[in-house]
């Protein structure tokens, strides 16, 4: 397991530095991409004002393109990340997930991998896909362990064109691919809540490769800018195991969360017409 080289970085200077110590290309990206000020960086044309469509992050190829951004860094006031980028789709993106509990044993975890994410390059998550890498899993461990680490936790890397894993960053939350998990055999929010309230833990299977999440609609958007046929991804969204909209045995949530809004909103528009009909 390798570290791609980074440091944190605050535009200050009218100008940025002679030497970043990190060679071209190199990666920038928020610590907190939803911070509005990041939007001025890293918004794509093709939608803006929608958080899907923000990169997370921004490829600097040399130091016209660094000079060029330099002055919109600046202005943000944010503190960034520098990172040496390693080469890849988004696709060779893995993931470890885990529960380690107070006495520092492994609870939970399965692995993952992206699918696709919108923009295609430095995205928002759109589709993922639980998988079998022990070499992801033994490192993430072997991470944590360095760390003496407690709690729950989202290990990124990058698998680079040789094999190789990079870690890339630790996220110690829970995230959006906890539902896949639980799909997959492995529901770590139970497991915690199980700890937390002193009942006894859910049983826990070894998680299942192959199980998919997606959030449909910012999908279909991703599949077409990768030039994924409307007929080959309609088929495969529809047999995906989790999404981001609607559960078959729960719908609720989409109706009163999605639907009921809908229709109060264009209640008073259908009531103008009927009156201009009058």
């Amino acid at each position: 397991m390798l570290v791609p080289r980074a440091f944190c970085l605050r535009a200050v200077d009218a100008v940025p530095p002679s030497d970043l110590g990190v060679p071209f290309p190199f990666i920038i990206k928020a610590h907190n991409h939803e911070d509005v000020r990041w939007r001025p960086v890293a918004t794509s044309a093709a939608g803006p004002g929608d958080p899907s469509y923000w990169s997370k992050a921004v490829r600097v190829a040399n130091t016209a393109e660094l000079r060029a951004l330099w002055p919109t860094l600046r202005e943000t006031g944010l503190e960034t990340v520098v990172q040496e980028e390693v080469p890849g789709p988004e696709s060779a993106i893995e993931s470890y997930h885990v529960y380690i509990d107070d006495s520092g044993a492994v609870a939970g975890e399965f692995t993952g991998r992206k699918i696709r994410t919108l923009p295609t390059e430095f995205g928002f998550s759109t589709s993922l896909e639980s998988s079998d890498a022990p070499d992801v899993a033994a490192v993430g461990r072997e991470v944590l362990q360095a760390l003496d680490f407690r709690g729950v936790a989202k290990l990124d890397f990058k698998r680079a064109p040789d094999g190789r894993l990079y870690l890339l960053e630790i996220n110690p939350r829970f995230t959006l691919w906890n539902h896949l998990g639980a799909l997959a055999g492995v529901n770590i929010p139970a497991l915690v809540h199980a700890d937390l309230t002193g009942r006894p833990r859910p049983a826990v299977a070894r998680a299942r490769p192959g199980v998919r999440w997606c959030r449909p609609w910012k999908d279909l958007a991703a599949a077409r800018a990768m030039r994924v046929p409307f007929a080959r991804w309609l088929p495969w969204m529809l047999t995906c195991e989790a999404n981001s909209a609607w559960a078959w045995d729960d719908p609720m949530p989409l109706i009163r969360g999605k639907v009921q809004p809908w229709l109060r909103r264009r209640a008073p528009i259908r009531r103008m017409l009927r009156a201009v009909e009058r």
